[in-house]
């Protein structure tokens, strides 16, 4: 989902960009990671690759382990030995929720479950790089793969029944949003370290919902409902709102959750 947004924006910005799907390259191959990349000597990699399914990683740690962080260490040190800016996108799961404002790049981490757990294993792994991105992202939504936004526009057209998640709050994040702004970092020579980016400003899933199907022109109910009448193998960060100031100081504002919503369902996501 984000490989196909970002590869997009590189192409339009006039990037030569190599894109290698699992079938090309699997990163948890450390001889293949480190023979396409000596091969191909790129300046920047944008590691993609991930394992993502949250819940599934709470039975399934070590794969999700393998995927998220030692691949991470495969791509890391293969861009190391070419000289090449390492990018890894990764998420407001490393932190537990228990906060009140905006997580900053360097608040304290605390994953609350194995996915979380994983990525920032990751997180650790792509700073082996010695010249590294890190950027957190969250509740990421897009053409190209399974989300939270068109699973709820499909179901209500389907005129399935609506219940959704009223007491967690975050910023929704357009897959095309968040390859701007990595093409900026990387265009504008970011220093390394950590970054987040987000689309502005903050609501909750229900509030997601509610402005999705509104935008959409569908009249449906959206019953409110607490995590705790919802409840999943994996627990999720009541609050994952992330402060992308840094990120702001080099490549501009960032738009409107709301306002990437409807770029993004104009575009038929």
């Amino acid at each position: 989902m984000l490989a196909r947004a970002v590869r997009r924006e590189l192409e339009r910005r006039g990037h030569d960009v190599i894109a290698l799907d699992r079938a090309a390259l699997d990163v948890t191959d450390a001889r293949a990671v480190d023979s396409v990349v000596r091969g191909e000597r790129p300046d920047v990699v944008v590691q993609c690759a991930a394992y993502t399914r949250v819940d599934d990683a709470e039975a399934d740690e070590a794969e999700a382990h393998r995927v998220n962080a030692e691949a991470t260490h495969h791509v890391a040190l293969a861009c190391r030995a070419v000289g090449a800016r390492f990018i890894y996108p990764s998420t407001d799961y490393v932190f537990d929720g228990a906060a009140t404002s905006p997580y900053r790049p360097d608040s304290p981490t605390n994953p609350l479950g194995a996915y979380g757990r994983s990525k920032l294993a990751g997180e650790a792994a792509a700073r082996e790089a010695g010249d590294y991105l890190v950027v957190r992202t969250s509740w990421l939504y897009g053409a190209g793969g399974r989300n939270f936004v068109a699973t709820i526009l499909e179901r209500a057209r389907a005129g399935q029944p609506l219940r959704v998640v009223v007491d967690q709050r975050g910023s929704p994040t357009w897959t095309g949003s968040l390859a701007e702004i990595l093409a900026g970092l990387m265009e504008r020579g970011a220093p390394a370290g950590t970054y987040h980016a987000t689309n502005r400003g903050e609501t909750t899933w229900h509030g997601l919902a509610v402005e999705a199907l509104r935008l959409a022109g569908i009249d449906a109910e959206v019953a409110p409902v607490t995590t705790a009448e919802f409840p999943r193998p994996a627990r999720r960060p009541a609050y994952s709102v992330l402060d992308c100031s840094a990120t702001e100081a080099v490549v501009g504002p960032i738009a409107g959750w709301r306002e990437a919503l409807a770029a993004a369902m104009g575009e038929g996501v």
